[in-house]
């Protein structure tokens, strides 16, 4: 069983915070509800600021993106 450093589990949890965006925007996109739009594109934002902070720790802890 490998072990994963703390370098290595922010990389995966910013690749999963990343393709939440997008799917959240790729939902909005082909929503029919201007309710439900805004509802995903609040996501979106929301897993975008995410992103942003993951980024700082990442470069944090000595990693590049």
């Amino acid at each position: 069983m490998s072990s994963f450093s703390d370098l290595d589990m922010l990389y995966d949890y910013e690749k999963d915070v990343s393709a939440a965006a997008s799917g959240y925007m790729t939902f909005a996109t082909k929503a029919s509800s201007d309710e439900i739009r805004h509802r995903y594109v609040q996501l979106a934002n929301e897993a975008s600021k995410v992103y942003e902070h993951l980024s700082r720790l990442i470069e944090k802890s000595g990693g590049t993106l």
